[in-house]
């Protein structure tokens, strides 16, 4: 670009004789037309002014645009007179640097422009010597809006950490790079570090406090999926940008430990980027210490409900073998002895028949409500036959006395089925065909019974009215709580499902063998 002289025409008309050296030494024509392009289309504020006088020697389209002056007003105005200058004493500064050091970079100024608009400027300038003396090429850039969204950035950057500092739970910040930008009071407690020995630390050293040691944190693994960070935790649960976890740390509160809750999440910036990620820790001690301590009292009482389950079962099989092999003896020598006194009576003897024939029947009344009580409390067949012949005989009896329609389907070699699982099945069974005879209006129940590989299947399925999720889920439904509880200590799994008017299944997976405990 060739430099103007101290005039006001702009581009200097230079003689022809000079025109003709400069060519000579190699200025051509075209790379002039190349810096003129330049300077005329740049995207920001040029211009070219005396630094003596601040005259405005040339000026670009940009900077016509900017100051909203035309090319003529501004020409030959000095850019006091134009009034560009919010405080006269920055022009000052910046002439006495440019004598000093030639050069100016990115100097923020306050400019007006010609409608008075107060505007900030990155101002750019350089003192270059031509043969007309000195002259001053300057740059501007407005960034007045960048410093409002800047402003506006620190605000809400203040109100986040206003907002940060005062959480419950202890709180920190890091940037892109790592680095501790946020570090809240319940976090100086929890950890025993201070805010200002924290802030501007990276490399992990935040996790020193809860380890001992600079390892991962849940904030480090926010958009890292990595299986091996995740066994550091006792549960770990990934939602988009968000994770929760539970870990125990050792090192916290002088090596007292503490087992904390942590949620941690990614910060992003207006075009989804992560440009860092927050970490909540909450001190869940107590709480854990709570729970093991029901949890523990659950089992216990889950035991002492199975302790009784088989104490009631051995009472139940004793009782019953008691009513069948006892009392059904002696009612059977009774009934014999009835039948052998009902032949020696003379005919003519009608009212002492009369009283056998009535001790006869009830004897016999008496017999088949000792085999009913006693196939309640514990059906012979089950322990004599096994499984498979119980509940072929309950579905049968079930039947004589609903008139519902059954169907079972039996499958694989049930015999293989020890007697605790055999006996808990068949109890689900029973309970099963009480709901439906009670609740489902069933026409229809069909069963199966299906051993394969190394798993016995049971399932009851019905066409009633079927049961609502409600009802599956209600704690006061004893006969579905004593289902599951059994189950459950038998190492198994039941489903229950229903849908209005579309009938009741109950399916009961287990394995034939006990799981051993580890």
């Amino acid at each position: 670009m060739k430099i103007p002289s101290k005039s006001v025409e702009g581009w200097p008309a230079a003689n022809r004789g000079s025109e003709r050296k400069q060519n000579a030494d190699g200025d051509l024509p075209e790379f002039r037309d190349l810096y003129r392009s330049f300077f005329e289309f740049a995207p920001d504020p040029m211009g070219v002014t005396d630094p003596d006088t601040g005259v405005v020697l040339d000026a670009n389209k940009a900077f016509e645009e900017w100051s909203g002056y035309s090319r003529e007003q501004l020409l030959g105005k000095s850019t006091v007179e134009l009034g560009f200058w919010v405080h006269e004493k920055d022009r000052q500064a910046i002439i006495d640097r440019l004598y000093e050091t030639q050069c100016v970079e990115g100097v923020e100024i306050d400019w007006k422009t010609g409608g008075g608009q107060a505007k900030n400027v990155l101002f750019s300038a350089k003192l270059i010597d031509t043969a007309h003396g000195k002259l001053i090429l300057f740059i501007g850039r407005d960034i007045t809006e960048r410093k409002k969204m800047e402003q506006v950035l620190r605000e809400s950057e203040r109100r986040l950490s206003d907002i940060i500092e005062f959480l419950p739970d202890a709180t920190f910040v890091i940037d892109r790079e790592g680095v501790v930008i946020a570090w809240n009071r319940a976090m100086e407690e929890m950890s025993g570090v201070s805010k200002k020995d924290m802030i501007g630390r990276s490399n992990h050293v935040y996790a020193i406090p809860f380890y001992g040691r600079r390892r991962k944190l849940l904030i480090d693994m926010v958009g890292d999926v990595n299986e091996d960070d995740d066994s550091k935790y006792v549960y770990v649960k990934r939602s988009g940008h968000t994770i929760y976890a539970e870990a125990f740390t050792d090192a916290l509160y002088g090596g007292k430990g503490a087992c904390l809750w942590g949620t941690a999440a990614a910060l992003l910036d207006e075009h989804g980027n992560r440009v860092g990620a927050i970490e909540s820790i909450r001190d869940i001690t107590d709480h854990s210490i709570a729970e093991e301590k029901l949890r523990s009292s659950y089992e216990e009482v889950r035991r002492l409900s199975a302790h009784i389950e088989e104490v009631r079962e051995n009472e139940r099989a004793a009782i019953a073998r008691e009513l069948h092999d006892v009392l059904g003896q002696i009612l059977a020598v009774i009934n014999m002895d009835l039948n052998w006194l009902n032949k020696k009576i003379p005919a003519q003897e009608k009212e002492l028949l009369g009283k056998v024939a009535s001790a006869l029947t009830l004897v016999k009344q008496a017999t088949r409500t000792v085999q009913r009580v006693s196939s309640g409390l514990r059906p012979v067949v089950l322990d004599d036959f096994g499984l498979a012949a119980a509940i072929d005989h309950a579905l049968k009896e079930f039947r004589d006395q609903t008139s519902v329609t059954t169907n079972l389907v039996i499958n694989g070699t049930v015999t293989d089925i020890d007697k605790d699982r055999s006996i808990a099945l068949y109890r689900i069974f029973q309970e099963a065909l009480t709901n439906v005879m009670r609740h489902s209006e069933a026409t229809r129940v069909e069963v199966s019974l299906q051993v394969e590989g190394e798993n016995v299947q049971l399932m009851v399925r019905d066409n009633g009215r079927g049961i609502s999720k409600q009802q599956i889920s209600d704690r006061n439904s004893l006969g579905i709580l004593g289902m599951r509880e059994r189950v459950y200590f038998i190492g198994g799994m039941i489903e229950i499902a229903g849908a209005p008017g579309a009938g009741t299944c109950i399916t009961v997976d287990l394995p034939l063998r006990k799981p051993s405990k580890t």
